[in-house]
Order: C-alpha cells, then structure tokens, then sequence
C-alpha cells in the first residue's frame, strides 16, 4: 500500500517538473530574446540584509539562478548552493523518471524521498549561517 503511494506521488512529482521545466524554459527562452536578465526581474534589494545587515537564507538565489542559467555553475554555488543542489536533483529526477517511461518500467525511476527536502533545508542553513558569519567575523561580503 505504501509502495504504491509513493510510486503514485513520485510519478505525480515527475508530471508537476515536466510542467514546470517546460514553463522555466519558455520563460527563458523568452527572456533571452528580449535581453532580460533574470536579475532584472527583481530590482529590489533584500529587505533583510537592509534592515539588519546580514543575508537572509534566500540571499543570492536570484543570481545564483541566473549563473545557473548561465552555465556558471562555480558563481551559482557560491551566491546560493542550494540552487545547484535543486537544479542537480531535479536533472536526476526527471532523467531517471523518463528513463522508466521509454523502457516501460525496466529502469526503475529515482522515488520521492522526505530525506531530500532535509538536505535542502541544511544545506540553506549552513549556508546562511557561514555567510552571516563572515560577515559579523570576519567583515567578508560574498555577495556584494
């Protein structure tokens, strides 16, 4: 029974990435015709690091995106990890899920896990946390 929920939620997972990739891919496509960064998009500073002075644990997503767009997957690390960790996790998820469709279930297809949205909820806090720390320690602004 449980098997069969998670089979039936990860496929359902896999139909939301196809949707939003392809919405994620005409968007940039369209944005690369009229020369629109993805930075442009959001002109406003963050009002967190405004207020207070230090990144908030979204700081840098935004151009890490647009690295990430951008094949420049070192930038995209350093502005916002989690970026890269989502945009890897999401290729071997939708390659694995494709593969199991073309070969009719031969290939088994990567699951949806809990364990991954923990990982992602680390790796952001750690990142926050060592950012904001070189910051107030050390006076080191990675972002600007």
């Amino acid at each position: 029974m449980e098997d069969t929920y998670i089979l039936r939620l990860s496929r359902n997972c896999y139909y939301v990435c196809v949707g939003l990739c392809a919405a994620f891919g005409i968007g940039h496509f369209i944005l690369s015709m009229l020369h629109i960064s993805v930075i442009d998009l959001n002109p406003w500073p963050c009002t967190f690091y405004s207020t207070v002075g230090v990144y908030c644990p979204g700081c840098g997503g935004t151009r890490a995106v647009n690295y990430l767009l951008h094949g420049q997957f070192f930038q995209s690390f350093i502005y916002h990890p989690v970026v890269l960790y989502t945009g890897l996790l999401i290729l071997c998820y939708m390659f694995s899920h494709s593969l199991s469709l073309l070969t009719k279930g031969r290939v088994k297809a990567m699951l949806f896990r809990p364990i991954y949205f923990y990982i992602m909820i680390g790796i952001i806090l750690m990142n926050w946390i060592v950012k904001d720390a070189l910051i107030v320690f050390g006076g080191i602004y990675l972002l600007g």
